[in-house]
């Protein structure tokens, strides 16, 4: 099961910053892609692993952002760092 909770004016850990954050849970066995989407124009590609909590801070991004879920095609590589498009975009940071 993957799960997407936004949560408002929250404290980052290990940040001294009040942020809008998106919180991907996977509990499945299987990779999923998940695509961040902004009136249609894509803003991230997030690739999730098993039984993993990911936190990310949401950089100007709208509450009705769509947010499209799919399974990784084999040997397809959308992330940023190997996508010329998107590369140089920083919508979210990624915490550690």
């Amino acid at each position: 099961m993957l799960e997407f909770e936004r949560i408002n004016n929250v404290l980052l850990t290990g940040m001294s910053e009040v942020g809008d954050v998106l919180l991907i849970r996977q509990t499945l066995s299987n990779l999923i892609q998940v695509e961040i989407r902004v009136n249609g124009y894509l803003m991230d590609l997030i690739t999730i692993k098993p039984k993993k909590l990911k936190i990310y801070p949401l950089v100007g991004i709208k509450k009705n952002a769509l947010i499209l879920v799919q399974e990784v095609s084999v040997g397809l590589d959308m992330t940023l760092e190997n996508n010329r498009t998107f590369r140089n975009f920083n919508f979210f940071r990624r915490l550690k």
